[in-house]
């Protein structure tokens, strides 16, 4: 990629917008839980045998949830 076009490239007005208003929008527990499981799961090791299924249950057994959070 020639630097020229690196430099006069400009993001668009409606992602920035976008991506403003989703970053001042508080997050649900839902959303907090899946993002933890997607964290986890994606940093084991694939070998292991470990199931997203699985990665959810130790998340909502540690955050003292009494009931399955939807995937």
């Amino acid at each position: 990629m020639n630097i020229d076009n690196v430099l006069t490239m400009k993001t668009s007005k409606d992602l920035v917008a976008a991506m403003q208003a989703a970053s001042s929008r508080k997050l649900s527990h839902d959303e907090v839980i899946a993002q933890r499981v997607s964290f986890v799961f994606g940093s084991i090791d694939a070998k292991n045998g470990v199931t997203k299924d699985r990665v959810r249950q130790v998340i909502l057994s540690q955050s003292g949830a009494t009931e399955s959070v939807g995937s």
